[in-house]
């Protein structure tokens, strides 16, 4: 028997872990029909299966992955089944996208996982929405290990505009924070000073 049929001999299996396995193999070797095969498991009661599911629907690439996982990721009461979700969009440039990540950051309930996942995301978004997130909310995230992935990808989206939100952040008490804010203030000051010049 080939890999692929030993997978799908063993999603059938009672043991989750196996069927977790299984998934993961089929996310490996990307049948035409992976997509087909994982979906089903994102309705399992379990949440270590639909977690696993989520990530591999992230692997094979599939646009139709999308909506699927934009679901999980808005409505799984499961904080880890969300994060695997988010992380699985990763692999993803869709505007739909950026709109859960932004709903992501707005949450009443604030996990340390989730908001991490989106302050590391949100800089592949080149739009002003990204930014505001970035800097009006995980900026000052009271979790420093948000905050200092969120400096991270300002940085990447630097605008002028972002000034007063870099001068604030000299008072951070993270170190890495302020680096970071020193970084860009001194590249927003050398591109102004070559547009002058030019």
């Amino acid at each position: 028997m080939d890999e692929l049929q030993t997978a799908l001999a063993q999603l059938r299996n009672s043991n989750p872990d196996i069927r977790e396995s299984a998934l993961d193999k089929i996310g490996n070797l990307k049948p035409n029909d992976a997509f087909e095969i994982i979906l089903p498991f994102l309705s399992e009661s379990n949440p270590e299966i639909r977690g696993t599911a989520a990530c591999n629907l992230g692997e094979i690439n599939d646009i139709r992955s999308v909506a699927h996982l934009i679901d999980l990721a808005k409505n799984d009461p499961e904080k880890k089944v969300r994060s695997e979700a988010l992380s699985a969009l990763d692999n993803f440039r869709t505007p739909e996208i950026l709109i859960c990540l932004i709903n992501e950051v707005a949450r009443v309930k604030k996990s340390r996982r989730p908001r991490q996942i989106v302050a590391q995301q949100l800089q592949y978004y080149d739009d002003e929405r990204s930014v505001d997130a970035l800097s009006f909310l995980l900026l000052e995230d009271e979790d420093v290990y948000v905050r200092i992935l969120a400096v991270d990808s300002l940085l990447a989206l630097n605008r002028t505009r972002l000034l007063n939100v870099w001068q604030k952040a000299l008072d951070d008490e993270s170190t890495y924070v302020i680096e970071i804010a020193n970084e860009a203030i001194k590249n927003l000051q050398n591109s102004k000073e070559l547009l002058e010049a030019g």
